[in-house]
Parts: C-alpha cells; sequence; structure tokens
C-alpha cells in the first residue's frame, strides 16, 4: 500500500485490521510527522490508533488498545531517526532503510518489561526507567505534556 493509500485508510478508520502492523504504525507515524510538529502528530495518531481499534473491536481500557507510552516512545524513535538518518522519499524506503524501527522490542531499550507492561504506562505516558527518550522539539518526555 502506497503513502497516500495507508494515510487515507487510517485517517478514514477503513483500514483492515490484518494490515495495521507494527510496521503501518512506523509509517503511519512517519507520515504524521513528515505534515505536522511532533506535539500535533502526536495528538492525531493517538486519536486515529483509538478510533481504529475501536472499529476492529478492539477495547482501548487498561489491558487492551491504545498504549500511550508506546506511542509516545516509538513516535520519538521515529523523529530522533529522521533527524539522524534523514527521511527518505517514502514511509516504506524509510523503513527498510531503519530496519531497528521494524523491532518490536526497541523500547527495550528505554523501558523496563514491568514498568511498560503498567496500566499507568498503557494509560497516560510514564517516562523511561533505563535510559532517556530523544526529546523532539515542544514534546518533554516527561510525563508532563499537556
Amino acid at each position: 500500500m502506497d503513502d497516500a493509500a495507508l494515510l487515507d485508510a487510517f485517517e478514514r478508520c477503513t483500514l483492515p485490521k490484518p494490515l495495521w502492523t507494527h510496521e503501518s504504525h512506523v509509517r503511519v507515524a512517519w507520515l504524521h510527522l513528515q505534515r505536522d510538529p511532533f506535539p500535533q502528530a502526536l495528538k492525531k495518531i493517538g486519536a486515529g490508533i483509538r478510533q481504529l481499534n475501536m472499529v476492529h473491536g478492539v477495547e482501548n481500557g487498561p489491558s487492551s488498545g491504545y498504549h500511550e507510552t508506546l506511542t509516545c516512545t516509538f513516535l520519538s524513535l521515529v523523529w530522533a531517526t529522521i533527524q539522524s538518518a534523514g527521511a527518505g522519499e517514502t514511509s516504506a524506503e524509510f523503513c527498510a532503510a531503519n530496519p531497528h524501527l521494524l523491532s518490536r522490542t526497541l523500547p527495550r531499550l528505554f523501558y523496563t518489561r514491568e514498568r511498560m507492561a503498567s496500566v499507568e504506562a498503557r494509560l497516560r505516558f510514564v517516562p523511561p526507567d533505563l535510559a532517556p527518550l530523544p526529546r523532539a522539539p515542544g514534546w518533554e518526555p516527561t510525563g508532563n505534556n499537556k
């Protein structure tokens, strides 16, 4: 699926559940960061994931669905990778050039399993307990974002 079709399907909540993969999450993050400053991208992605989950019948709650800390973490890592490695021409090219972002275990460099698996981390951003996250302009990775 090309970038325009992916973003359209995400924003209209028509992306089929089997296509809503980790790579699709990373690609959508890249797409939003190409259009919006980090804080706005984060808001749009969070809202979009919650809505898409509802369409797919996935409850957004303390034990399933949207995970605020994981979303913030991956968005900050996509942002930092764009800053250091460049954006590329398409989201697929960006992912191919930066395969570390396709590892679902990447957040373990920043968080213990216990902290990331906590209900608190799912419901609101909690700061990392192993290493600091990259700091995008307008976003303070301390849990004090408004």
